[in-house]
């Protein structure tokens, strides 16, 4: 990622500092005049709105990806709904840990974030949905040219894809007028006679996938724990490291010139 300005990592730290001091989270019109000097009643450069939420927007870009690539020194904040308006709150910051030398993350703990999550859930089925259509429409568009040039090489290897990619079950589901469903749930739905016996002999196979998927999900629940407890040992994350973050915070702030 490039490096952010000057003024981008003075307000994300700005931003996240203030928050911080705030579980319960605060609406963007108290951010933008608390930790970025926003003023309605001054003078032109203070009371540009739109000024100030550009920046806003730029040190939330900055703190997330910071966060994906593991840059020191970043807070990540997101919104969340609360009543009739939308809250922000901190959730993580980028530190160094200097037991280690390395970039870790440091989750700054807020109260309940249940309502974020279900926003950004939902935000990412929507998401995926999308995509999902996208693809399928693709895959479509690519199968008709491989078919005029008869490269069916490259049909087999598009069909094979729309299995992984869920567009084969964006499809069906279309045609048919049904909700998408992963297949094993559409084709018992669809018409009886569309597949003949291939539906009883796909039932069967669910039912296998089925056994196997539940095995596989306490596989991956057992692993999880052991995996937890390991990395915990293995980092050394201290306990009071949310008091350090916020420290590194500050001094970094400090040595930016910032408030």
């Amino acid at each position: 990622m490039a490096t952010p300005s000057i003024q981008e990592q003075r307000d994300n730290l700005n931003i996240g500092i203030f928050l911080v001091g705030r579980q319960y989270g605060a609406p963007l019109d108290q951010i933008l005049q608390a930790a970025l000097g926003y003023n309605p009643d001054g003078t032109y450069s203070t009371r540009n709105l739109a000024n100030y939420e550009r920046r806003f927007r730029a040190a939330q870009r900055v703190g997330r990806d910071s966060f994906r690539a593991r840059v020191p020194g970043y807070f990540t904040f997101n919104a969340m709904p609360f009543g009739q308006i939308y809250v922000y709150k901190v959730t993580w910051y980028t530190w160094v840990n200097p037991k280690t030398d390395n970039c870790q993350t440091v989750p700054l703990v807020s109260v309940d974030l249940r309502r974020m999550r279900q926003l950004r859930d939902k935000d990412l089925n929507t998401r995926i949905a999308t995509v999902r259509g996208i693809r399928a429409a693709h895959n479509i568009e690519e199968e008709r040219k491989a078919i005029e040039r008869q490269d069916f090489q490259a049909l087999r290897e598009i069909q094979a894809r729309m299995i992984e990619d869920d567009s084969l079950g964006e499809i069906l589901s279309g045609v048919h007028g049904l909700p998408y469903a992963d297949l094993k749930e559409i084709l018992p739905q669809l018409p009886s006679g569309t597949f003949g016996s291939m539906v009883i002999s796909f039932q069967r196979t669910a039912k296998v996938i089925n056994r196997l998927q539940s095995r596989l999900w306490k596989a991956q629940a057992r692993i999880s724990r052991e995996l937890s407890s390991w990395v915990m040992l293995q980092t050394g994350l201290p306990g009071n490291a949310p008091q350090l973050a916020l420290q590194d915070a500050a001094e970094r702030l400090n040595k930016l010139g910032g408030a």
